[in-house]
């Protein structure tokens, strides 16, 4: 029988053991994955915050805490996720069932003052723990979004598409590329409804594209131009992972980072992304990056093919439940 109770600061060596298996357990079955994450006390306790034990008598077995996290109207990612909800993060013994103990920290969440008003809670898991994930979708939670993996090997080949040119932004750009990142974002909350899209989306996607651009010799934002009109773009970068020092995703390396691609809707399923993504590895492939990950929608049916067929595999998937 299983107990609950707040956890404190005190906690915290307590919690930072159940996380340590967990990381090891998940390295295990996945060695991309981190072999140990640092954990910070703002990471479960912060005014935002707050962190919950689960005992086989006086033993934690397992942790969950829960985080507000918010997205105002003019940020990005307001378009990538809901507005307001909550980050969950579970940490389990390596002798805890997950379907025994998740609904038990679960119903903690539910009657914690803080969960009032959010649409929902998310949680992320590794793409490897499917037990984990059995636990989830028997607790009404769905795939919302993935972080998905490829290592530098030479990408597939991709037949030449007639008179398209790979180049690299421009400023007299800006207005095409906003006008597709406006609408790729409309096709993305159309396959997704908990997205609520900005009234100001045409004037945030011109800020974003303008920050693709900048960001120097770390970022760079290719279009895909035929007869001189852009027809696509991708976003691209570079992280370091190092969890260490905070939390993160892949063992500790210099990554390649895809952070957006957007091909004009009479252009899709006519090689456009394909030869996008080669001249993409390319950049990278100077950089010596490790691999490269990028994160998709699962409900998104064009992003969710066009990934797994360029050799991009799940290392991460977020469920979501409203």
């Amino acid at each position: 029988m299983l107990s609950t109770r707040m956890a404190s600061l005190a906690d915290i060596p307590a919690i930072q053991r159940l996380a340590d298996a967990q990381t090891a357990r998940h390295h295990a079955c996945d060695p991309r994955l981190p072999e140990r994450i640092a954990l910070p006390s703002w990471l479960v306790f912060t005014d935002d915050a707050t962190c919950w034990l689960a005992l086989a008598g006086r033993r934690p077995v397992g942790a969950l805490s829960a985080m507000h996290e918010r997205w105002p109207p003019d940020n990005p990612l307001s378009n990538v996720f809901p507005r307001h909800y909550l980050r969950l993060r579970l940490f389990l013994a390596e002798d805890a069932a997950p379907a025994e103990v998740l609904p038990v920290l679960l119903r903690c969440v539910e009657g914690w003052p803080g969960a009032r008003g959010v649409s929902g809670r998310m949680l992320n898991v590794p793409a490897c723990d499917a037990a984990l994930q059995a636990a989830l979708r028997a607790g009404g939670f769905a795939p919302y979004h993935a972080i998905a993996y490829r290592p530098m090997l030479p990408p597939p080949p991709c037949p030449p598409v007639d008179g398209l040119v790979i180049r690299a932004a421009a400023n007299g750009d800006v207005p095409a590329l906003a006008g597709l990142l406006d609408e790729s974002w409309r096709f993305h909350a159309a396959h997704q409804p908990a997205i609520r899209l900005s009234d100001s989306l045409r004037e945030g996607c011109a800020e974003q594209v303008t920050l693709l651009m900048g960001g120097g010799g770390h970022q760079r934002l290719l279009v895909a131009e035929r007869q001189g009109e852009v027809v696509g773009f991708f976003g691209i970068g570079l992280s370091v992972q190092d969890p260490q020092v905070r939390p993160a995703f892949f063992v500790r390396g210099y990554y390649g980072d895809i952070f957006e691609v957007a091909v004009r809707a009479d252009w899709r399923r006519r090689g456009v992304g394909r030869a996008m993504f080669q001249a993409a590895w390319a950049w990278f492939a100077r950089r010596d990056v490790r691999g490269v990950f990028v994160n998709y929608a699962p409900t998104n049916p064009l992003s969710s093919r066009f990934w797994p067929r360029l050799g991009f595999v799940d290392a991460w998937i977020n469920f979501w439940r409203a």
